[in-house]
């Protein structure tokens, strides 16, 4: 079995530990020992003890040669750990530290903060990816990142600065699908902000203070046993979930109070905050209610859906207010149907307090900064291109096609061998791909294959588990462990022993693959009944924008996922359904242009070995579409003739022109359609900019803007900034003109 592997990744751990537990050798034992205790079992399965002690020892000399002024406890917990969220850890700090620590030499603490900002926008830029979170030197070598990877950058580079910082996100927003993550800054005695990789000339400052002013909950993950003046989410061995809306937006404590069928309060259930977003009731924080069936959270002035549950029995309802009561009045099996009307928080941009020459003197330093990164050599071609110039044949070329654009961006040689040497025959992606999941990319077809000698799934899966212990307790966070750490330290949580097991069955020469509804393995059959839906309320609905599917286990919803690669899910293409026997939930909802949702669920069982039909329910506004402001329209009369035409004014970089110009594309066909003129001015004075804000009101003057208007001036459709609802609203607004 190689346990000699297993003692060596853990066993100096845990002697280690052992011996710092009464007395630390040294200042740097005591921090690694600080470590240690609320470490991840995968980032300790992962990294050596010398890993742990080389960064501590570098964190410490930037500790004392930039002396800042930081407290212990924001030592201990923003700039000693290494890991931000979910990314893979690597040697950034211990490359990086001194370069960083020269830039900003001799500066103020928010000086530095606002250089490596600029440093990591040098380094990388956003662009949309898919959920593997890359670590900060993979983003560096791909030169991009969505915004989780850049903040990850971002905080990365500021710690090893020894600038105490955290990665702050919306877990959802409120008013339009998707989420956003930055960072947060300990400057002057309290904690700032900032757009990660996305440089402005003062803190405090970001193209997402209106997106954020409508925001429902803020979160911050603070790895340690941290103790603050924040609302405490969640408390877990590994690290401490705080929420921080209140340093950003008024706010209210709203208490949700459990009752019975009989109006008597129930303790210890279950509650749920949760957003929609994504066509889905989204849990954002949980709490058991205390001993008078109350939970409370803070949280924006919007509204959530606050979903109880206690043994058989749960209750949903919308908070609007400080206090709402949810009655445990529906049992789990039951048929039901009901409608949620969810209305988020006004907008009320955060003001600036930049002058118009800082603003100019940035927006030229930018430029140049975009340049720089463009000329820095950048990508994985020196590995994939010596990959393929030795193994120019069709394996080689299908096991690269096989992974994923940001995979191939930063896969190793060592991966790459590992796997070309595993294929039999002609490539079989369930068999010879080294990619499962979101798992960390790392050889272990070669060392498992010598290894083992299993014929079948079924053997497989015994091996399993009877080998690999099963983690409930270390890995809170479900960080994804690469298959051949599970092997090497025989233990893991369900979601990483599963991915392990798919790993094993292909070492072994098998085709396996994780479930796509469920993201397990289905080792064991389960009794399946079939699913299909009757669609009311007319349109073309699409999973994960319209509507999702949820299966109801121990009293919580859980989706299931499909791929989220795919543009388009269309429910003719979802429906009818094979899946497991069992209560589900379809969830449905209508985002209307000022971010409400006219939402409605499906509660019903399914049946092994029977057919099930439901309602997909797609509500509509009665209200029609109203004038929302007026604007000159004769300049554009020459281009655009006489009827209605969409006008747009979008920037350049930025994270909301990229996702506008994503979605704009993405309607090319609808607009085709439409037949009326598009419009994408540069606007290089601001004129038209300032036009249609002025015209429809909004003190912002941000980008972009995009607009439906008439040659008589009328403005009826009008976005700003970040609205990933851009196209779902044009696409509603379109047919009824």
């Amino acid at each position: 079995m190689k346990c000699s592997r297993f003692l060596a990744v853990l066993l100096p751990a845990v002697l280690f530990l052992t011996a710092c537990s009464s007395e630390p050798r040294s200042e740097a034992d005591a921090y690694v020992n600080f470590l240690y205790a609320s470490m991840p079992h995968p980032d300790l399965a992962a990294h050596p003890l010398d890993f742990w002690l080389t960064n501590v020892e570098k964190t410490l000399e930037v500790r004392e040669k930039m002396n800042w002024d930081i407290p212990e406890r924001e030592f201990r917990h923003f700039v000693l750990p290494l890991r931000v969220n979910n990314e893979p850890l690597d040697d950034f700090r211990t490359l990086y530290a001194d370069t960083l620590c020269a830039r900003v030499q001799g500066m103020t603490l928010e000086e530095a903060a606002l250089e490596i900002n600029h440093w990591c926008h040098e380094m990388a830029t956003y662009q949309p990816s898919d959920g593997r979170t890359s670590s900060p030197l993979q983003t560096i070598r791909r030169g991009v990142g969505r915004c989780g990877e850049e903040s990850v950058l971002a905080v990365a580079a500021l710690r090893a600065a020894g600038i105490p910082a955290r990665q702050v996100y919306t877990p959802r927003w409120a008013h339009t699908d998707d989420n956003h993550a930055w960072v947060e800054v300990y400057v002057d005695g309290k904690w700032q902000f900032m757009g990660a990789c996305e440089p402005e000339p003062r803190l405090n400052m970001a193209w997402f203070t209106g997106p954020v002013s409508r925001a429902l909950i803020l979160h911050t993950k603070v790895f340690g046993d941290y103790h603050g003046d924040e609302d405490v989410i969640r408390r877990t061995p590994c690290y401490t979930e705080i929420n921080v809306i209140c340093g950003y937006v008024p706010a209210r404590r709203s208490v949700v109070t459990v009752v019975d069928a009989a109006g008597k309060p129930v303790a210890g259930a279950r509650v749920e905050f949760k957003i929609y977003n994504y066509g889905e009731y989204y849990t954002v924080a949980a709490y058991q209610t205390d001993r008078n069936g109350q939970a409370a959270l803070d949280m924006g002035c919007g509204d959530m859906v606050a979903w109880a549950s206690k043994d058989d029995r749960f209750g949903l309802a919308v908070i609007d207010g400080e206090a709402v009561s949810v009655t445990l009045g529906h049992r789990i099996g039951e048929a039901f149907s009901l409608d949620l009307d969810i209305v988020p928080p006004a907008e009320n941009p955060l003001p600036s307090g930049a002058t118009e020459a800082e603003v100019a003197r940035n927006a030229e330093r930018l430029r140049f900064e975009d340049a720089f990164r463009e000329a820095r050599p950048k990508g994985n071609t020196a590995v994939t291109g010596a990959f393929l110039a030795a193994h120019d044949d069709p394996a080689a070329r299908a096991l690269l096609a096989s992974l994923s654009a940001k995979d191939t961006g930063d896969v190793t040689a060592e991966v790459l061998e590992d796997a070309y040497a595993h294929i039999d025959g002609p490539f079989r992606p369930l068999r010879d791909c080294p990619r499962v999941e979101l798992e960390p990319l790392k050889p272990f077809f070669a060392e498992l294959g010598d290894a083992l000698s299993l014929s079948s799934r079924e053997e497989v899966a015994a091996w399993v588990e009877k080998n690999i212990e099963l983690d409930t307790e270390r890995n809170p966070q479900e960080l994804r462990m690469a298959p051949i750490d599970v092997w090497r330290s025989r233990k893991a949580d369900a979601r990483n022993r599963d991915i392990f097991f798919v790993a094993l069955c292909r070492a072994m020469g098998l085709e396996a693959e994780l479930d796509a509804l469920t993201g397990g393995t289905q080792l064991v059959a389960q009794p399946r009944g079939r699913l299909a839906v009757s669609l009311e309320g007319g349109g073309d609905p699409e999973y994960y924008h319209h509507f999702t599917l949820a299966r109801i286990e121990d009293g919580t919803a859980k989706l299931l996922t499909f791929d989220e690669d795919s543009d388009h899910n269309p429910w003719t293409k979802v429906f009818p359904l094979s899946l497991d026997a069992g209560y589900y939930m379809l969830t449905s909802g209508t985002r209307l242009a000022d971010g409400s949702v006219l939402s409605h669920a499906e509660f019903f069982p399914v049946p092994a070995d029977a057919d099930t039909e439901v309602p997909l329910v797609m509500r509509s506004a009665e209200n029609r579409i109203s004038v929302l402001g007026t604007m000159d329209a004769d300049r554009f009369l020459p281009q655009t003739g006489r009827g209605f035409y969409l006008l747009a004014v979008l920037g350049e970089r930025d994270e909301p022109s990229v996702h506008a110009k994503r979605q704009l594309e993405a309607l090319a066909l609808v607009l085709k359609e439409w037949g009326r003129p598009v419009l994408l001015e540069k606007d290089e004075d601001g004129s038209i900019l300032e036009m249609l804000c002025a015209g429809c009101k909004s003190e912002s003057r941000q980008k972009p803007v995009v607009t439906i208007c008439d040659s008589f001036g009328r403005i009826v459709y009008f976005s700003q900034g970040y609205n990933t609802s851009l196209a779902e609203d044009i696409k509603r607004i379109l047919p009824q003109l």
